[in-house]
């Protein structure tokens, strides 16, 4: 198995959180690492990891039409025609120079802009592989597959899934990885692989999501529990509650009013004015760690600033005892940090119907735990 890692860290963070799990890999191409086999079955969750590739082959072709091919006879020899699968086509290789931007224009706050909601893309400031190197040439593979399938598997054509969803156990994936444009890797995962390892397979290619940008949100922090939302495959709906801990200026709280929920929002510092004079939002002013919901609510959001061992409290806390049907909360890391992930690893799972840990593409410097939380005492 591949691991692409994630833009939070470098190999030698992921090598180290395979390594505290009994696990070994070696680099396969920069930000690249093959599991030693046998692949472990169940693999933990691993927060540096932005994607697997399960039993991925190293492969070759000379031309658009070639990898096409390739891609079809795989596909036809590994795939039943009846049951959906999903497809991703993505480069790895090139250099992406460094973009800065500063504090201020991240933060600042159009109240007058364009009333689009969550609309365009940034794409996350960090070295390596180049988003748009070899962008064309997968779309040119991609079209070209699509094309024989066209002539030669019209059903299995039909049963491909035309945009990204969450894996059900009747879905496949295959995935193409170039790490030049005649090689690459080819990985194809059969039902109910991909369901299985959805904790590290995500439906996005490279498992890397656009920054949502919205103008209008009090902060850049509301792409967070946006991305957050569709690596979940749920979202925050219409007459649900909220709990938002550490909420001001109010970027969370913004998406789950946009979603039409509504919101208890705790904090020491006051939100923007409109959410404030928002009736669909009770605020309380007081500390995000030591605040008890009166009953269970829908969801827990929380952005908070704290050391990460009170946040992965916080989380084990809620989920001990049932306060929230789903939550989300980043935990803030620095270097070194990552080990302190670990008693989540231990200790959540029991709770949890549904869980995963990530770096997510709007923010490397913290990880995001989210999930379902058990209806019932483990």
């Amino acid at each position: 198995m591949l691991l692409l890692l994630s833009a939070a860290g470098d190999d030698s963070g992921l090598t180290d959180e395979l390594l505290r799990h009994g696990l070994n890999a070696q680099s396969a191409a920069p930000g690249l690492l093959a599991l030693e086999p046998p692949d472990a079955t169940p693999l933990p969750a691993l927060a540096l990891a932005r994607q697997a590739l399960p039993g991925a082959q190293a492969i070759s072709a000379p031309s658009i039409n070639a990898w096409a091919r390739l891609l079809l006879d795989s596909v036809i020899s590994r795939l039943p025609d009846e049951q959906p699968w999903q497809l991703q086509i993505a480069a790895h290789y090139g250099v992406q120079k460094e973009q800065r931007m500063g504090a201020r224009a991240w933060h600042s706050v159009t109240r007058h802009g364009d009333d689009a909601r969550f609309q365009g893309a940034s794409a996350p400031s960090a070295s390596g592989p180049d988003a748009d190197a070899g962008a064309h040439r997968c779309d040119l593979i991609r079209n070209a597959l699509l094309e024989l399938l066209k002539d030669k598997r019209r059903r299995l054509l039909k049963q491909l899934r035309s945009e990204p969803e969450p894996f059900t156990p009747a879905d496949s994936l295959v995935q193409l990885l170039l790490t030049s444009p005649d090689q690459g890797w080819l990985s194809i995962a059969p039902a109910p692989e991909p369901h299985a390892l959805r904790r590290l397979l995500v439906p996005f290619p490279k498992g890397e999501i656009p920054v949502a940008s919205d103008k209008a949100a009090p902060s850049r922090a509301f792409a967070k529990l946006v991305e957050a939302e569709l690596r979940f495959g749920r979202r925050i709906a219409p007459g649900e509650t909220c709990v938002d801990l550490g909420a001001s200026p109010g970027g969370w709280t913004y998406v789950a009013r946009q979603r039409g929920a509504r919101v208890l929002a705790v904090d020491r510092s006051p939100l923007r004015d409109d959410l404030m004079a928002d009736p669909g939002v009770t605020f309380v002013r007081g500390d995000a760690f030591s605040y008890e919901p009166a009953q269970p609510v829908d969801w827990l959001v929380c952005d908070v600033i704290a050391a990460p061992e009170r946040s992965v409290e916080l989380v084990l806390r809620w989920a001990r005892q049932r306060w929230a049907r789903n939550l989300v909360v980043t935990i803030k890391l620095r270097g070194g940090d990552h080990a302190k992930l670990d008693r989540l690893k231990q200790e959540l799972p029991p709770f949890m119907d549904e869980w995963f840990l990530t770096h997510l593409c709007a923010n490397k410097h913290e990880a995001c735990v989210f999930g379902s939380v058990r209806s019932s005492a483990p």
